[in-house]
């Protein structure tokens, strides 16, 4: 990892809990969906384990700990339809200066494991439409984060060696993504607790020294 920021040719960004607080959405949509298929109501140590989770994953193991009957996809539609009746896009404080900031001097791109139509929404929502160069979403791959797909297309859109860039995530889904693309990556601290051991993690306001 380069020791200041300028010495990159371009920034990627992750959106959800990242750029935008819309996490709570996300949990909330999935627990709503769990509870009106099954009627059984997450735990809060169960939202914060399923949350980095696609539906293939732990619908299994609701079933298995209680006998939970779920069709991932019935789930997946349930969450995006709370999400979209109810999101309401929130930046992080301090992102929207540290872009502003660079974005004269910087190329910057977008990859979030979100479809496509929330992607949209959400950096319309919050005036952050016309920042991004790439957009990459859960639409535009066959394998999202952990996967380093995501991350790989971006730097091909961008036509980007992976020591161009360095990436900003939230998740270790997103740090595992970006490092196994080849790139580094810098953990943003939004309150979740969240780590990577040997990962550097700052607030947006923090970053503003580099």
């Amino acid at each position: 990892m380069k020791t200041y920021l300028d010495e990159y040719k371009a920034f990627i960004f992750d959106l959800d809990g990242t750029l935008i607080n819309s996490e709570k959405y996300h949990a909330d949509g999935f627990a709503h969906a769990v509870e009106a298929l099954s009627g059984y109501r997450l735990t809060p140590s169960e939202r914060r384990e399923f949350f980095d989770a696609h539906t293939n994953v732990f619908t299994p193991v609701l079933a298995a700990r209680y006998g939970l009957t779920l069709d991932p996809d019935e789930v997946l539609s349930r969450k995006r339809d709370h999400v979209n009746r109810n999101f309401e896009a929130e930046i992080l404080p301090g992102a929207d200066t540290f872009i502003e900031k660079w974005q004269k001097q910087m190329r910057m791109a977008l990859a979030s494991n979100s479809p496509r139509r929330f992607v949209k929404q959400a950096l319309v929502e919050a005036q952050l439409i016309d920042v991004f160069e790439s957009v990459v979403t859960a639409d535009d791959v066959t394998h999202r984060k952990p996967d380093p797909e995501m991350y790989e297309l971006t730097l091909k859109n961008m036509r980007l060696s992976p020591e161009d860039v360095i990436v900003f995530e939230d998740s270790p889904a997103g740090v595992a993504a970006a490092q196994a693309a080849g790139c580094a990556v810098v953990m943003i601290e939004n309150g979740a607790g969240r780590f990577v051991e040997g990962v550097p993690r700052y607030t947006w306001k923090e970053l503003k020294q580099f």
